[in-house]
């Protein structure tokens, strides 16, 4: 046993050591301090640099990096290469789950969702097309635009489907896992199953997990009762169908899902009526502002209560677990309105992609909190058979080896308890829109708490995009016109 045990605290040790290299948190904080400060290009090399690493979290860094490159007027087609890139892992992912990938690795699901590759989630999946669709626009590439929207179409239409693989790809592999960890330690094969229903059902172990992330086991993140306005991107729905439409396709199903997801917004409600009443608009300008920025998780450290793990008693060392916790951002500006020909305009909410955040969040964290729950029991299970056998032997030294090896045991699950913090930070909190006539002048003055912005819209429908990630960083615009 003690032998067998050995390497476990020798990965401990390697843990221990890697902390001194820079982190993922230190590399997303930073990340978000130069877009707070408009200083879009600050981290792109080093997030480039990461990416080619291609380390589990290499499409992370390429979607990070390309957002800076998007947020650069005249880096459109770096910000498209790269998105490009991120775009071949996501389909990657999209044909094997980041956890069937990893079914290589030894025991690989005991220590943390953290030694998996970075999937990206169908939120990222559709901003990526976005983004692209949006640089190929404004570069006069409309051909490759809509193959853009068109994908990102796709990705809404496979948004259940796609999570419901992963969340089963995730449990047979958990399940692989704890088998063979069983077996490697000479115990017979159980199936914890029961104790960590035990805990999900729990009410009052529910109501602590309820007020530290706002997930409630008993009812968040379940894709059976999950409405499409949860995790549809009217953001994405409308500008396709504005698109298509001023562009000469007659297909209205794109301000249709839109209008279904956001019933009471008029501006979708009258692009879609008009629209459906057939012929193109005139002069028209679009405005869409991308404002602040989305939640990040932070890391919550816990203990799992010693009652859903049976036999425990005194001999548990260590039953250390860890979740990641939304924490959301500013806004860019509170208040938005357009001025054009004299006359203001508010700028009002099409999406809140906090909403969409959290939605992603919530059916995560369905099948990580399971995980993270069966990863104490099992390694709990370990640290008790050792101290049961040490009780119940009398050498001495085999004794001390099997208590040492619990302790080696203890060690590796404290250090090993580690809540997954990767997300695409660089994300909007909301995504804002209006409708304007194009004025005679070709002048719209976009206002943000107070601060003033110019667009100069020349004849024809223009689809004008302004991103502000906080109140401190200058805005970027961009713009397409179809003449």
């Amino acid at each position: 046993m003690y032998m067998k045990i050995r390497p476990i605290a020798f990965a401990a040790l390697a843990c221990a050591c890697a902390a001194g290299c820079r982190t993922t948190e230190e590399v997303l904080h930073d990340y978000e301090m130069n877009l707070s400060l408009g200083n879009y290009g600050g981290s792109t090399e080093e997030l480039l640099e990461l990416a080619d690493s291609k380390d589990g979290s290499q499409l992370l860094w390429r979607l990070m990096a390309a957002s800076t490159l998007h947020l650069t007027n005249g880096r459109e087609a770096d910000a498209i290469a790269h998105f490009d890139r991120a775009e071949r892992v996501l389909q990657k992912n999209d044909q094997m789950s980041v956890f069937a990938q990893g079914g290589e690795g030894a025991l690989a699901m005991l220590t943390n969702d953290r030694v998996f590759s970075y999937d990206g989630g169908g939120l990222d999946r559709v901003f990526t097309c976005v983004y692209r669709a949006i640089d190929f626009l404004c570069t006069g590439n409309r051909d490759n635009a809509r193959v853009e929207f068109n994908r990102a179409a796709q990705y809404q239409r496979n948004w259940l489907y796609d999570r419901r693989k992963d969340i089963d790809a995730a449990a047979r592999k958990m399940a692989a896992d704890v088998a063979a960890s069983q077996r490697q330690h000479g115990a017979a094969v159980q199936d914890y199953s029961s104790s960590v229903n035990k805990a999900m059902t729990d009410s009052s172990f529910g109501a602590t997990i309820r007020g530290q992330t706002g997930f409630d086991p008993a009812t968040s993140g379940r894709l059976d009762a999950l409405p499409q306005s949860a995790y549809v991107n009217a953001y994405a729905a409308h500008l396709t169908g504005v698109f298509r439409w001023i562009n000469g396709d007659s297909d209205v199903g794109d301000f249709k899902l839109a209008a279904d997801v956001k019933p009471g917004d008029p501006l979708i409600a009258r692009d879609f009526a008009e629209c459906r009443q057939g012929g193109r608009p005139s002069n028209q300008v679009w405005i869409w502002v991308e404002d602040g920025l989305c939640p990040i998780r932070k890391q919550w450290e816990l203990r799992l209560p010693l009652i859903f793990i049976p036999y425990a008693r005194h001999y548990v060392k260590s039953a250390d677990m860890a979740l990641p916790v939304l924490r959301e951002r500013a806004y860019g500006a509170t208040t938005w309105n357009a001025v054009a020909g004299g006359r203001a305009v508010p700028i009002t909410e099409l999406e809140s992609v906090d909403h969409l955040v959290r939605t992603e969040y919530d059916v995560y964290m369905r099948g990580a909190l399971a995980r993270e729950i069966t990863r104490v029991i099992v390694k709990v299970g370990l640290q008790v058979a050792m101290a049961v056998v040490a009780d119940n032997v009398r050498d001495k030294r085999t004794r001390q080896a099997l208590m040492i090896s619990q302790i080696g045991v203890a060690l590796w699950s404290a250090t090993t308890a580690a809540a997954d913090l990767r997300s695409w930070t660089a994300l909007p909190k909301r995504v804002m829109a209006v409708r304007l006539d194009r004025p005679e002048d070709g002048v719209v003055q976009v206002v943000a708490d107070g601060q003033t912005i110019p667009v100069s819209v020349p004849p024809g429908n223009s689809l004008v995009f302004i991103r502000k990630p906080a109140p401190s960083a200058p805005p970027v615009v961009k713009m397409a016109t179809f003449r």
